[in-house]
């Protein structure tokens, strides 16, 4: 049961449930490929690129391709959330609780599917007729891109596009860099990409600009929040982008088609009596999803340091 519930009676908070600051919503919805999924695995089918032959006799036979069919395996994972407000509790209080309580576990669910794509960015993906061959991050080429680049990283003492030293956080030497990584391999030119950042690599694109130069102005644009897109990146900001092993952001820029987000149950919930709990209400959300990564060359790991 919530044993903090107390808070929030009458003489103390005069009837106003609030909650706390969080992420809301699920942030990377709609910038991944997403299908439906029944059962606990899905897959992905993917098509290999071919080559046009050249015609060089009269009268040959027809050309047959073979193309090479693969496929990416998710695996689905259950999540859900629950909470006890006694008929007690309730009495005590000017406000029904039940509303924000469903809320506040849905807003958990949502941050959920976001954390999968954010584990699977780069995690070892699974390929293969029955998703059995493992292919880590950024270890060789990926099956679906046989002729595509290992899955790249922009090190955190990238200057190859700047004048600076030594490890940094994200700048425009390194978003030049995964720019141009995402160009070398080619793909859809319309196709959407994104970027994860947390608050500080905004900050460190505003320090690490003249005040006087162009790109300055831009990324000021994109911290007041009038754009969100910067050298051809969306910007999608979440203080979820994990850490590796020195401590150092592992921010991911990608084209859409790179990661798939399976749905088997999307967030759902209810608020029922339980007589087991002395008609205690209840309530409960869950959800079942998954992620996976699809492409390595549609990848790129910017390493930066946030020291």
């Amino acid at each position: 049961m919530s044993f903090t519930v107390t808070d929030a009676f009458v003489q103390q908070f005069n009837g106003n449930l609030n909650l706390l600051a969080q992420q809301s919503n699920a942030r990377l919805r709609g910038k991944v490929l997403e299908q439906p999924v029944t059962g606990d695995s899905a897959y992905f089918e993917q098509l290999a690129p071919t080559t046009a032959r050249k015609v060089t006799t009269r009268h040959a036979d027809s050309p047959v391709a073979n193309m090479q069919h693969l496929r990416r395996r998710l695996a689905i994972y259950d999540y859900d959330q629950g909470d006890l407000i006694d008929k007690e509790d309730e009495a005590k209080m000017l406000i029904d609780p039940a509303s924000k309580y469903t809320i506040n576990i849905a807003n958990a669910l949502r941050r959920g599917q976001d954390d999968e794509v954010i584990n699977a960015f780069f995690a070892t993906a699974y390929t293969g007729h029955t998703g059995a061959t493992a292919i880590t991050w950024p270890n060789g080429n990926s099956e679906s891109s046989p002729t595509a680049p290992a899955g790249t990283q922009v090190a955190v003492n990238d200057w190859t596009y700047g004048n600076g030293t030594g490890n940094s956080g994200l700048t425009i030497s390194k978003l030049t860099s995964a720019k141009v990584a995402l160009d070398a391999a080619e793909g859809d030119e319309e196709e959407p990409r994104y970027i994860l950042v947390t608050s500080r690599q905004v900050g460190n694109l505003l320090a690490t600009t003249e005040a006087t130069s162009a790109d300055y102005n831009t990324v000021r644009s994109l911290v007041d929040g009038k754009i969100d897109t910067f050298m051809g990146f969306k910007f999608i900001q979440s203080e979820r982008v994990q850490l590796n092993s020195s401590s150092y952001r592992r921010v991911a820029a990608w084209r859409m088609s790179a990661m798939g987000l399976g749905i088997q149950k999307d967030v759902n919930g209810w608020v029922n009596q339980r007589f087991d709990k002395r008609g205690a209400w209840y309530a409960y959300g869950a959800e079942s999803v998954g992620a996976a990564r699809l492409e390595e060359s549609k990848l790129v790991e910017i390493v930066c340091s946030e020291s």
